[in-house]
């Protein structure tokens, strides 16, 4: 194969790995992902609220559905029902169903799932914010890590065949460094569990 065409592959696969790492930066691509549209319901449900057709919402839901809530006062206790998320810091008067749940407190940030647009109190359900917080994260950092970590095993393998391209001129030094690159990538891969 000639010298070019392996400089063109390496220089190839360092694009595709490059694109790779910064994918999870590129907001518009990245909600192409499931990581993605779960990133922009977070933000959506964090700034304004998310609503069902919003990117991410039904896989918001899932979420909410794994997670136990700290209060229930919609009727519907599920969250294949919700119509709307968002987080919201609540004050309002102690009722006699708020004071059932001695975790729950009025004026307290918790993340709202209701069963109507704009609905109250009384058709919502109540999330621990920290808590769903930190069950997306779970969701979330893996697959990032996943990828962002194939991304350097791609381009690590771009750098080899660009090594392996300049072996007509000095054979010894370009084939090592080809050497050691391939094998930090098998060591990489074979090790990913850990990296991630």
């Amino acid at each position: 194969m000639p010298q070019s065409a392996i400089t063109a592959i390496g220089l190839s696969l360092d694009i595709i790995g490059a694109a790779l790492i910064a994918i999870p930066d590129a907001r518009t691509l990245f909600t192409q992902f499931s990581t993605g549209a779960l990133r922009e319901a977070r933000d959506r449900m964090t700034l304004i609220g998310t609503r069902q057709g919003d990117t991410g919402f039904n896989i918001l839901c899932k979420i909410l559905d794994e997670t136990e809530p700290v209060a229930e006062f919609g009727a519907n206790h599920g969250g294949e029902e919700y119509v709307e998320i968002q987080v919201n810091s609540l004050s309002g008067m102690q009722t006699t169903e708020t004071s059932e749940h001695s975790e729950f407190s009025w004026g307290d940030r918790y993340v709202e799932a209701r069963y109507e647009e704009n609905g109250g109190w009384d058709e919502t359900d109540f999330y621990d914010t920290q808590e769903v917080f930190d069950a997306i994260a779970a969701k979330e950092r893996p697959q990032i890590a996943q990828l962002r970590l194939y991304g350097l095993l791609i381009l690590l393998c771009g750098f080899s065949f660009q090594l392996l391209a300049t072996l007509e001129a000095n054979p010894i030094i370009p084939a090592a460094a080809a050497a050691i690159t391939l094998a930090a990538c098998l060591g990489i891969y074979t090790h990913r569990n850990r990296l991630e």
